[in-house]
């Protein structure tokens, strides 16, 4: 199959598009253990395999993407970072009973906000949080924008160990710093590693904030406490701030551990700030909440003083609804987890068993799949004029099998031939753009 067959509009035609719909509809209810999901005990206290339909309601994963393919359809969208599930009950109820107050003058947040907080880090993950230490924020980006502005100058350099999470690429020159890109390695096993050379020579030359994610978005990588040591006493020596986005660390698949970076010890803690949100963990992203803490309270108190993102009154609804979901989502978490367990299992199956040409080993945290898409792209062919090789795969994979999936370059240059996959779907419909992406490959 040559790649001048792939449509420069980028999406499949209409008709293709409502066989697809017609497919995914008809595939059968999964059977875990027949289909070889993984291991799963789950408490089943929610229904994370009904088909919560999601069209119409204006949203980035669904509704854009139809808007955006016109005249074509993508019956698997599994791009955009959120999750398909119905929300957790007790965070509508919770909503609900606010709206049925029909005033909406200045609010302080619940009176027990800042000490779910700190009751979810310690429940979980055996973490002390001063409440006192606790900053709101809209988001975790705007808390990294907070951050940056305090510690640098404009011009200063901010390390990015890559790939990394797409929207750092504009949020560190939206605080007017200066991206230093470090490439994380890899071994023949996937594993992935800091380059600490490489981070020392960048900090030698002046870079003064190394921005980790941690898990680390799109690998899945959950770094271990030895790495995550050397990385913090190469930060310590040039005194150079830790800004650990740990958004993703409530997705941990089996057998992986999340280390809390602020857990190190003392020298640690105190150079560096942590960023955590309900967004991922409870798919609240559109209610624009997340917090912030440190053990070094000058540090907050400078921060504090930027004045941009960090605010004590923030949207009322997302607060509340973040409230209810770490005072009551404890069972909810376990059963997500997994879930999302058993995507990666059976996605890692279907790799090696159905869909050789895509490589992929179970990740350890996030709910995104990082795929090794190289060998598709070597049968696709070189792209063409200005195109990348990850918009060709995206071309490809909406135009013959009806799946967006996310190009590997938007993550930085080492995410040459990779693909981003979000696995915060069904069973169900994992499948069924599995099956379709199989049959398209099969067919160049």
């Amino acid at each position: 199959m040559s790649n001048s067959k792939l449509d420069r509009r980028l999406f499949m035609k209409g008709a293709g598009a409502a066989a697809f719909l017609t497919s995914a509809a008809s595939l059968p209810a999964v059977s875990v253990s027949a289909k070889g999901m993984g291991h799963m005990s789950m408490s089943m206290a929610y229904d994370l395999n009904e088909e919560f339909n999601r069209i119409g309601s204006g949203d980035f994963k669904w509704d854009m993407i139809r808007k955006n393919a016109r005249p074509y359809d993508v019956p698997f969208p599994m791009g955009v970072a959120d999750m398909d599930f119905r929300t957790m009950p007790q965070i509508t109820a919770a909503l609900q009973s606010r709206l049925n107050h029909h005033n909406w003058g200045y609010e302080a947040p619940p009176a027990d906000y800042k000490q779910n907080i700190v009751n979810w880090n310690k429940r979980r993950y055996d973490q002390d949080v001063d409440p006192s230490t606790i900053e709101n924020c809209i988001g975790v980006l705007d808390g990294v924008s907070s951050a940056l502005r305090t510690v640098c100058d404009p011009g200063d350099k901010v390390i990015l160990h890559t790939p990394n999470y797409s929207s750092f690429f504009s949020v560190i020159p939206g605080a007017l710093c200066e991206l230093a890109e470090s490439d994380l390695v890899i071994d023949d096993d996937g594993n992935y590693d800091f380059d600490y050379d490489d981070t020392e020579r960048l900090l030698k030359d002046g870079a003064k904030a190394i921005i980790l994610c941690n898990p680390q978005n799109p690998t899945g990588n959950c770094w271990t406490a030895d790495q995550l040591r050397k990385l913090g006493d190469l930060a310590n020596q040039y005194n150079a701030l830790m800004i650990a986005d740990e958004i993703h660390c409530d997705f941990i698949n089996k057998n992986a551990e999340y280390v809390p970076y602020a857990l190190l010890g003392e020298a640690y803690a105190m150079n560096s700030i942590t960023l955590k949100s309900t967004s991922k963990s409870f798919n609240l992203a559109a209610h624009r909440t997340g917090y912030m803490f440190t053990d070094n309270k000058e540090l907050l108190s400078r921060i504090k003083k930027i004045g941009n993102h960090n605010r004590f009154l923030l949207n009322t609804m997302g607060i509340i609804a973040s409230n209810a979901a770490y005072k009551h989502g404890e069972t909810y978490m376990d059963d997500m987890q997994a879930y999302m367990d058993g995507n990666a299992k059976f996605l890692e199956k279907f790799c090696k068993e159905e869909m050789k040409d895509v490589k992929y080993k179970v990740h350890e945290g996030t709910y995104l799949a990082w795929l090794d898409c190289k060998a598709v792209a070597k049968k696709l062919g070189d792209p063409e004029g200005d195109d990348r090789v990850g918009d060709m795969l995206k071309k490809f994979f909406i135009q013959k099998a009806g799946v967006n999936i996310n190009p590997g370059e938007n993550y930085g240059r080492t995410g040459v031939g990779y693909m981003r996959m979000n696995l915060g779907t069904t069973h169900r419909k994992l499948h069924g753009a599995l099956n379709s992406m199989k049959a398209a490959i099969d067919a160049i």
